[in-house]
């Protein structure tokens, strides 16, 4: 009996030996990760931060671990200005990935010559799931231009709060010509970010390529205090346009790009590793605030701030 207590004391000991040293691995390794790449690296104290992180009061719980390590690293990224980086684990990557997208485009002819698309937010990490939201933008814009004669589109972002903005970006293509819709800017690096017709940035399929009919026609953008992260990147894409005006209100200010790091406990930490900016040059580092301020919060298809917008796009 007593041999058997020590050979199990022995086997909780070695567990949790384990667990700490997992915990120690993950913890240098976004260490490491963060001071390379963070667009923040400069502001943060990296001896102090080296020094707190050996501290962490690790379990034998390979969960508690994670989220301590995660909690403590976020906590120092927002200290410093980062409020965009976070991590995602393993597991809720695996319940996106199973669930259904929460939310779809929507679209509908208006009336007097204006059409309509709604892009709400995308988090997937599936590649038909992508595609799929990038085809049903498609498939709207094309009924809409094909059953109608449009002389104005109104883009709505209003409450989209991100995720992926490569498909909603790949879908609204259909309103504008290819070309750079931006660049992402590191220090006195410039990298142009492209918007092709038929391709998603970083995926091997092609989505639907059909391009309006008048792609000279007026493009009301709209967006609001809800539209954050790729809602603002995808607003982005069209600013600089000379046939693009915006409406609503400032949006949150988390436009920061997002790069994505798997880490080897199979969760990610996606970091803020550039500002943006748009295909003027112009730079985004807080909320974007639109061309003409609309204060109707209501988010409906007949609201006052597509009244507005509605009204300039039927402006000679």
């Amino acid at each position: 009996m007593i041999g058997f207590i020590i050979l199990t004391i022995s086997a909780k000991a070695q567990s949790k030996y384990q667990q700490s040293k997992q915990a120690t691995e993950l913890n240098k390794e976004i260490f490491k990760i963060i001071k390379k790449n963070s667009l923040f690296s400069d502001d943060l104290n990296w001896k102090e931060i080296k020094s707190e992180s050996t501290t962490l009061a690790f379990t034998d719980n390979d969960s508690i671990n994670e989220q301590l390590i995660f909690d403590f690293y976020k906590q120092k990224l927002r200290a410093v200005g980062d409020k965009h980086s976070f991590f995602i684990s393993s597991r809720t990557i695996n319940e996106i990935s199973k669930a259904p997208m929460a939310e779809m485009p929507q679209g509908e002819y208006l009336g007097d010559g204006i059409g309509w698309v709604k892009v709400p937010r995308l988090m997937t990490f599936d590649e038909k799931k992508d595609i799929e939201f990038a085809n049903s933008i498609r498939t709207i814009i094309e009924k809409i231009d094909t059953e109608n004669t449009i002389t104005g589109w109104i883009v709505d972002l209003r409450h989209n709060g991100g995720g992926n903005m490569w498909p909603m970006i790949a879908g609204l293509n259909a309103l504008i010509d290819d070309g750079t819709a931006g660049y992402f800017v590191q220090g006195k690096t410039r990298t142009p970010w492209p918007n092709e017709n038929g391709k998603i940035l970083g995926k091997t399929k092609s989505v639907n390529t059909y391009k309006i009919k008048n792609n000279k026609v007026k493009i009301a953008v709209l967006f609001d205090a809800q539209t954050g992260s790729s809602g603002e990147m995808t607003a982005v894409s069209f600013l600089g346009l000379p046939n693009v005006k915006s409406f609503g209100q400032t949006t949150s200010g988390y436009i920061t790009a997002n790069q994505t790091f798997p880490l080897s406990n199979g969760g990610q930490l996606l970091l803020a590793t550039t500002y943006v900016t748009d295909r003027t040059g112009k730079g985004y580092k807080g909320g974007i605030i639109p061309d003409v301020t609309v204060d109707d919060l209501s988010n409906t298809k007949n609201d006052n701030v597509i009244k507005t917008a509605a009204k300039w796009l039927n402006e000679n």
